[in-house]
């Protein structure tokens, strides 16, 4: 690698302090991430479960939480009374990474030495929060049967949705046949059968087994007392688990012969999906020189594909590519016509060919740089960008901070992006057409 130019410095307010991670007496793991530039803490849950046939039971549960407590058994009453807490903050996460389903429940209050007097804002926060998490509204011992109806509605609305959105449609087939049987290739709110299948009774029953079998996370974030948010979670998000589970590692795709997938559906303007996979990820050396290579392929409007198949050739109505870099993938997605389909995966292929050969001007490269460095300070205005890079690390074992990432694109250079490309191979691609039902 070798040294680039203009060089990011990073101030002392932006950089995040020191990292840390203990284990609670339920053997869940409490991740700090203390950041002083704030003035506002971030308290989440994640729950890691994999991607399965209960995928439906999983993916309701915290939608449904958010509905009620034992204390304020509606939204509206649990809402109000987040309100007299300084408008603190609450909602949930259904996240798909790598092959895990991640359930996540989250709160973002203000850190109380910014208001008048002395109040125990956080302590009364973490007590919402335990409550939403521990002790959900019941009738009979199990979930309230109108909630259940009621979130199965939203979500069997969403599933739905994606039959309207023809090109997250087609990015969703294509998952399915590069690689099938895997639960990477699932939907995570499940199928529209599996959700049918939920009741009040099975979904309380996943509720009890996450809580007991799942691998769990808690991340805080932000500007804290140390000791005091310790003693706080310590005392209040504890619940009887199973220790020792973690979440799923990413398991690479195996690499097979190219196949390609032609499939047909009432819509006027064709969506083209290809996936390419890697054996680079995360976890390597080589995950900056990764995400150079995507955004010069694909990553930007002056990206060689928006360049070369759009602007120059008006091939496609859009055409992009982006990176599942804990499972070593790249989808390069566009809409065009079904008659340019021949052509448009031609230039393509000149694309990827480009990059493997290295042919990569100055202006590519620094301007790629310049993008993802722009983009990875912007990050560090939202704590949920802090966490999710640490959740991200937590899955694929090895953990980037901005200021990691930063140092490391100054020192990407052509030849490091050409490894990545000649370690890309093509595995699937996905042709959704005109003229069927």
């Amino acid at each position: 690698m070798n040294s680039g130019k203009g060089k990011i410095d990073i101030s002392e307010e932006a950089e995040c302090m020191e990292y840390s991670q203990q284990r609670l007496a339920n053997g869940t793991s409490l991740h700090l991430l203390p950041m002083d530039n704030y003035k506002t803490t971030f308290v989440g849950v994640f729950l890691y479960w994999p991607l399965g046939e209960d995928a439906a039971r999983s993916a309701i549960i915290p939608h449904v939480l958010q509905r009620g407590t034992a204390t304020y058994p509606t939204a509206r009453e649990l809402r109000a009374r987040l309100a007299e807490l300084y408008g603190t903050q609450f909602g949930i996460g259904l996240l798909k990474r790598g092959e895990n389903l991640i359930l996540q429940l989250k709160i973002q209050l203000v850190n109380d030495q910014y208001l008048p007097g002395n109040t125990s804002l956080l302590e009364e926060a973490l007590d919402i929060f335990r409550e939403v998490l521990l002790y959900p509204y019941t009738e009979q011992g199990r979930f309230a049967e109108s909630y259940i109806q009621g979130e199965k509605r939203n979500i069997q609305a969403r599933i739905k949705s994606l039959l309207n959105d023809k090109s997250r449609f087609a990015f969703h087939r294509c998952l399915q046949h590069l690689c099938p049987g895997r639960g990477y290739s699932q939907n995570q709110y499940g199928s529209l059968r599996q959700v049918e299948a939920v009741t009040a009774e099975n979904a309380w029953r996943q509720y009890q087994h996450l809580l007991k079998n799942a691998a769990a996370d808690i991340y805080v974030c932000g500007r804290y007392d140390h000791n005091r948010i310790v003693e706080g979670i310590g005392s209040r998000l504890q619940w009887p688990r199973q220790p020792g589970r973690e979440p799923e590692m990413p398991r690479l795709l195996e690499q097979r012969e190219h196949s390609l997938i032609q499939e047909r559906m009432d819509i006027n303007q064709g969506k083209l999906v290809m996936a390419l996979c890697s054996d680079i990820t995360q976890q390597s050396d080589l995950y900056p020189a990764l995400i150079m290579y995507n955004g010069i392929l694909g990553g930007y409007p002056h990206a060689k594909l928006f360049q070369n198949v759009r602007e120059k050739r008006g091939l496609a109505y859009y055409i992009g590519s982006s990176l599942d870099s804990i499972m070593g993938l790249q989808f390069i997605t566009a809409g065009i016509d079904a008659g340019s389909f021949q052509e448009t995966t031609e230039v393509v292929a000149r694309q990827l060919e480009d990059m493997g050969q290295g042919k990569i001007s100055k202006q590519e490269l620094e301007w790629t740089r310049s993008s993802l460095q722009t983009g990875l300070l912007q990050m560090y205005d939202d704590l949920g960008e802090q966490v999710a890079l640490a959740v991200d690390a937590r899955i694929s074992g090895r953990r980037w901070t901005i200021p990691s990432l930063l140092e490391a694109l100054d020192q990407i250079s052509v030849g490091d992006v050409k490894e990545v490309a000649r370690r890309m191979h093509l595995q699937t691609t996905y042709f959704l057409s005109g003229g069927g039902d």
